[in-house]
């Protein structure tokens, strides 16, 4: 819930008005997007929605780890206060066919989350190493990180 709201805040506090559809639209994507992959953990794999709660610089062991999620915090806001400047002081226009395109990447970018999240069950938000952990054999690239940062990309991309 606080990520919701520290989004809302990031979304509409910078552009001065809640008459931004675009913001309305990738916040919406954004909750039911992570909403029904919760949903789907919490029905499937317990342990990981576990360990993906566990997240961001305080969760990480290392410093460099920790300046790594500090920079990708720091990027995830930037996503969310620049397009909210440029739809404040009329920066830029994005055609609607566009605004679409990018939500319906942003959509795609949590399918793919979801199906790594699916396949792999030791994904968890810190970077660690258990006994137990197994990368999938049908992904060719074998590492956690690749799987998850396309899709994780996607979700980060500018709403407007």
């Amino acid at each position: 819930m606080q990520l919701i709201v520290f989004m809302g805040a990031a979304l509409f506090v910078p552009a001065w008005t809640l008459n931004f559809w675009q913001a309305w639209a990738y916040l919406i994507i954004f909750v039911t997007a992570s909403a029904l992959i919760t949903v789907y953990l919490w029905k499937h794999d317990h342990k990981l929605l576990e360990s993906r709660v566990k997240a961001g610089p305080r969760a990480e062991k290392e410093a460099i780890q920790k300046a790594i999620q500090v920079l990708a915090s720091l990027a995830f806001i930037g996503t969310l206060v620049l397009p909210s400047l440029d739809h404040r002081f009329l920066w830029s226009h994005v055609p609607l066919e566009c605004v679409i395109a990018g939500d319906a990447l942003v959509a795609l970018g949590f399918l793919a989350v979801f199906f790594v999240y699916k396949e792999n069950t030791f994904t968890s938000a810190t970077i660690e190493v258990t006994p137990a952990s197994e990368l999938s054999p049908l992904d060719p690239t074998r590492s956690f990180v690749i799987q998850c940062m396309p899709g994780r990309l996607l979700c980060s991309l500018p709403h407007q």
